[in-house]
């Protein structure tokens, strides 16, 4: 090849940088704002008629599910930029508050703690929009990752770590609920929090909720983010025809 032709080649690009889609896809974030704001209506207007604040700590929940949306929104775009120290810190965050998304699904329980003063149908309804919003939230923070991964090391090692990710989220989900520690408490008491999970972790053969807890939240997850995964291709192709 001669010094002329090699001129003339077109430089390489960084696989992040040659995506339309994947860093801040507004059309997501304002779904899910919405989403986001239709549950918290329900919410104040169960408050309002039922005179009852008792599902309110589901807010708190919910803000806490956009945070590794935050988090992975700006893994992406350090990527992006080649920051990868900065990049390294928005994920690891990520990966602490991830759980908080899949959490929601274990709010259920408090349907049959408390007196209904309203409509049964209206708290599951009201309940089943922030599950269902906290969950998606959830898909779209590993989605920003996964992006990031499949740039860096390839789809097959992206979606393995998707998955992994995913099991980290039902473990996490598990100490949140019946360990009842959570993100805070891993930022804030690293070694307490190493301590209780390897206690955890020493005989998982004789804890069949742990094992139930892993093994079916994680494949509903990922049978879940598969599906949600494909109907993102579907509509991609969809618009390119």
């Amino acid at each position: 090849m001669t010094t002329e032709s090699r001129h003339l080649e077109p430089p390489k690009l960084d696989p992040l940088h040659t995506r339309r889609l994947n860093v801040y896809p507004l059309r997501l974030i304002a779904a899910l704002t919405a989403a986001s704001a239709l549950s918290v209506a329900a919410l104040l207007v169960d408050i309002h008629e039922s005179g009852s604040s008792f599902y309110r700590f589901l807010v708190w929940n919910l803000v806490l599910a956009w945070i590794p949306v935050a988090a992975a929104l700006a893994c992406n775009a350090f990527a992006r930029s080649h920051a990868y120290v900065p990049a390294v810190g928005a994920g690891v965050i990520w990966l602490l508050f991830f759980p908080n998304a899949p959490y929601m699904l274990t709010d259920y329980i408090h349907i049959r703690e408390f007196p209904l003063a309203g409509p049964l149908w209206w708290d599951v309804l009201m309940l089943s929009s922030f599950v269902w919003t906290s969950l998606m939230l959830g898909f779209f923070s590993l989605y920003q990752m996964q992006d990031v991964w499949r740039a860096h090391w390839g789809r097959v090692i992206s979606w393995l770590l998707a998955a992994l990710a995913l099991g980290f989220a039902s473990f996490g989900v598990y100490l949140g609920r019946f360990v009842r520690l959570n993100s805070w408490d891993a930022l804030l008491h690293p070694r307490s929090v190493a301590h209780i999970i390897a206690s955890q972790l020493e005989d998982p053969v004789h804890q069949p909720r742990l094992i139930g807890v892993l093994g079916l939240l994680t494949a509903f997850m990922l049978i879940a983010y598969v599906v949600v995964c494909n109907f993102a291709a579907f509509q991609s192709r969809a618009e390119r025809a």
